[in-house]
């Protein structure tokens, strides 16, 4: 057995190599080393395609992700702001865009972070959408590039139930229908439905204007 004093030294220090202790500069280290590794295969990777120096390599890399972001967002706003949007005025659909709700379900502001907000709505549809009127008294959509898990930051459905709730994706990685829990006021749009699609309602963009019009 180990003398209680060594023990002690040992756990103290945690060392996990002769040169090497387990304390936050060791993890910096660490983490700067994955970071070099990473970039090493990168590099592996993208000189398979063309031998260009490491540097040129990494900057076109890292243009690449910057590019991706951009679009991921750009493609946000595709989908609400040159669809949706405009397919709404053509319609003449009174909406509001961008409404602001605090946690009891009640319109508080547009387009704003308050103190009181709970969540920001893509759009609401309906007649005199007015800050004190609760989200209950009206038809919402969510619009989702992607879904994934997403969808699930509208939660505040299930509690504070609108008229209809119509979660819009441009993709098909939608929830399956018993985990969103579809009904006939609570459906998804898409127009990439699944192969093995179980959505009670299978609806396409073609379907939007009956289902903003009806109840």
């Amino acid at each position: 057995m180990e003398p209680e004093s060594e023990l002690t030294t040992h756990f103290s220090c945690l060392s996990v190599s002769e040169n090497k202790i387990f304390n936050n500069q060791y993890i910096i280290e660490k983490i700067k080393e994955n970071q070099e590794n990473k970039k090493k295969d990168i590099i592996s990777e993208l000189r398979k395609i063309y031998p260009l120096d490491d540097s040129i390599l990494l900057d076109l890399y890292n243009k690449s992700i910057s590019i991706h972001q951009k679009n991921i967002q750009k493609n946000g706003n595709f989908l609400e702001n040159e669809i949706i949007i405009q397919y709404l005025t053509e319609n003449n659909i009174s909406y509001k865009y961008q409404v602001t709700i605090d946690n009891q379900g009640i319109i508080v502001g547009f387009n704003e972070k308050k103190k009181k907000c709970y969540h920001i709505l893509d759009f609401v549809i309906g007649e005199d959408i007015a800050i004190g009127n609760s989200i209950t008294n009206y038809k919402v959509l969510s619009c989702k590039t992607t879904c994934r898990e997403r969808w699930t930051q509208d939660d505040w459905s299930f509690s504070y139930t609108p008229i209809k709730y119509l979660l819009i994706v441009i993709s098909d990685d939608y929830p399956s229908s018993k985990r969103f829990r579809e009904d006939e006021h609570r459906k998804i749009i898409t127009c990439f439905p699944k192969k093995k699609d179980d959505r009670i309602y299978k609806l396409g963009f073609n379907h939007l204007l009956d289902e903003l019009q009806n109840s």
